[in-house]
């Protein structure tokens, strides 16, 4: 206790003794802003049993090694730790050729590493390390004294009590075999950040191809001169090409591939994949990206083979404008998980939206556990859920648009930082056009997040909100709504347009389908359907309020909150009040007039 680095807030100090003191695998469910970064790393950190601390991605590995720096500041401990992040970030040879995909560095890595200098000089620095270490400071160090950045990492694993890294180190046989191979998993506590994403788990054996992974695949084979192989990829070619003919020609958006039909082709495959190495060391030894369309096209199928008939792993066809995309979508989670938890010390999951505990650990295939929700101070709100509003059905109508943005521009017209979270992006685009006149009426500026832009843009509209102030529109699926941070004056106010569960597509029916073989009729469709949904939801709202010192009003657009269903998965500091439709442009004004009195 006498190690945590802050005053202990509300809820604190029963969290701490709560980690500390139960050696079982814990479930634990605080609100964002609860402080559960220091509280678990005080709870675990020793000299004996490393922490390993796993996030969804790497640029959120830093967070624990920063907390880390605090504790050791004012215990005066001596513990290090760092982030490890893979190869794309971290090798500096990759990058001075311009390389930027995962599986060309790996490659380049691979065949480049015997003469690289960067590795070379690794085996004469001698290394003392005196404190925690980020990211973008291991980088820099690296480039000061030219050694390689991820093989130093190696290094380090051997002195270290806490490594913060993303979820697949754990997960991923073959990236796990990195940590393993110097720090036996037995020995270490084990904590999940942000559990609730795991559900996502199933990537990493998913992938994908499409019909220019074909034509581009030919290209490289008549460049070649490899004419039975061509002739045989032009084979495989046409049975996919009927695919998508037939997927037109019934406007179907997505359709189940059956595997079988390509098995024949399978005695060709590790020679395609021969002649796609060949591509790919070509192309190194001409300066460009190692990749090869034959190669990625024989491993897609010799992989996906391995799977056909298993339970879980479904091959989808989806039909764009100009292309079909062939997908490989894994969809197990406890299946995968199960035994990676059975390799640690302990384990810790934490969330703001775990709940419920029961499910979340079921789908996840954890045994022996325990859980705890824990709550703390966080500022006022006030929540609005307005009858009458409702996003239900395949897209809205003009009168429910009209209805929506008839609210919204009450909303808008509040003096603060404002969020309009939308359930889809489709529910966003038919909104936009109003929005748009809206806003330019009261003078506000929007921020809107697009599908499919890139980080950069994205981190580019994050900052101008931020920085400038306005109105910030995203959909609840999108990157806005989760894992940003708006802190004090940032973000104020959310409105939610709808509940963002999956569109009903033959995706989102076959996912549902095989949770409910796996736990039963209600319950495969509430854990597969319903709790994503509401996660997605609660994670938007706690956008807003991060500590006592906030005020935040949230307007839930969308009369089936109220539903016991949906409102007991929300955070617990979203206590509602049902607003009929005609009072709600008057209660969201004197909502707002409630909160500034109390703030002043």
């Amino acid at each position: 206790m006498k190690n945590f680095p802050y005053p202990f807030r509300e809820g604190q100090e029963e969290a701490l003794s709560f980690i500390a003191k139960n050696q079982e695998n814990l479930c634990i469910d605080a609100p964002t802003g609860f402080g559960k970064t220091p509280v678990i790393l005080v709870s675990l950190i020793n000299k004996s049993h490393p922490v390993i601390w796993a996030v969804r991605t790497g640029n959120e590995a830093d967070r624990p090694i920063e907390e880390l720096k605090v504790i050791n500041k004012v215990s005066k401990k001596k513990f290090f730790g760092f982030s490890f992040r893979g190869k794309r970030d971290m090798c500096l040879a990759a990058r001075e050729k311009g390389l930027s995909e995962t599986d060309a560095i790996a490659y380049f890595c691979r065949t480049y590493r015997a003469r690289c200098p960067y590795y070379e000089n690794l085996s004469d620095y001698v290394i003392r390390p005196t404190r925690p270490l980020i990211y973008s400071e291991i980088i820099q160090l690296c480039r000061e004294v030219g050694v390689c950045p991820y093989y130093l990492q190696r290094e380090l694993l051997y002195h270290a009590d806490l490594v913060s890294l993303s979820y697949n180190y754990i997960i991923h046989p073959g990236m796990s075999w990195v940590i393993r191979s110097v720090i036996p998993f037995k020995a270490c506590y084990l904590v999940v950040d942000e559990a609730h994403n795991l559900r996502l788990v199933g990537n990493i054996n998913s992938d994908q191809i499409t019909l220019n992974t074909f034509k581009n695949s030919i290209k490289e084979l008549d460049e070649l001169g490899e004419l039975e192989l061509k002739n045989i990829v032009l084979e495989i070619m046409g049975i996919v090409e009927e695919i998508y003919r037939n997927m037109l020609k019934k406007n179907e958006e997505e359709r189940i591939v059956d595997m079988e039909n390509f098995v024949i082709y399978a005695e060709y495959l590790p020679d395609l994949k021969k002649v796609g190495e060949t591509v790919r060391r070509r192309r190194l030894d001409e300066g460009k990206a190692p990749r090869s369309s034959s190669y990625h096209l024989a491993s897609f199928f010799l992989d996906s083979f391995e799977f056909i008939g298993k339970d879980g792993i479904t091959f989808i066809a989806t039909a764009e404008s100009n292309n079909l995309i062939i997908e490989r979508w894994d969809m197990r989670g406890a299946e995968i998980l199960r035994d990676a938890w059975k390799q640690f010390r302990k384990c810790v999951f934490c969330s703001g939206t775990l709940k419920p505990m029961d499910a979340f650990a079921e789908t996840i295939g954890l045994e022996d556990w325990r859980g705890k929700s824990f709550s703390t101070e966080l500022g006022k709100s006030r929540t609005l859920i307005i009858k009458g509003l409702s996003t239900r059905g395949e897209e809205l109508s003009k009168q429910e648009v009209e209805k929506y943005t008839d609210i919204i521009e009450t909303f808008i017209e509040i003096n603060a930082n404002l969020a309009i979270f939308s359930a889809s992006y489709r529910i966003q685009n038919d909104l936009l056009p109003s929005l748009k006149k809206i806003a330019k009426k009261i003078g506000k500026r929007l921020y809107i997040e697009r599908q499919g832009m890139q980080g950069d843009e994205g981190r580019r509209i994050l900052d101008g909100f931020k920085e400038n102030g306005g109105i910030l529109v995203a959909p609840m699926t999108g990157r806005f709504a989760e894992g940003a941070d708006f802190p004090g004056k940032e973000l104020e106010g959310v409105f939610l347009v709808g509940i963002p569960f999956d569109r009903l597509t033959l995706r989102t029916k076959l996912y549902i389908e095989y949770y409910k073989r796996l736990y039963g009729e209600e319950k495969g469709w509430y854990y597969s359907y319903v709790i994503p949904a509401l996660q997605r939801a609660s994670q938007a709202l706690g956008r807003a309020l991060r500590s006592k010192d906030d005020k935040a009003l949230f307007v839930l657009g969308d009369e089936r909150y109220k539903e016991r269903i949906y409102s007991r998965l929300l955070p617990n500091f979203v206590r509602p009040e049902i607003v009929e439709h005609s009072e709600a442009k008057w209660r969201i004004i004197e909502s707002w007039k409630e909160l500034e009195k109390e703030f002043k």
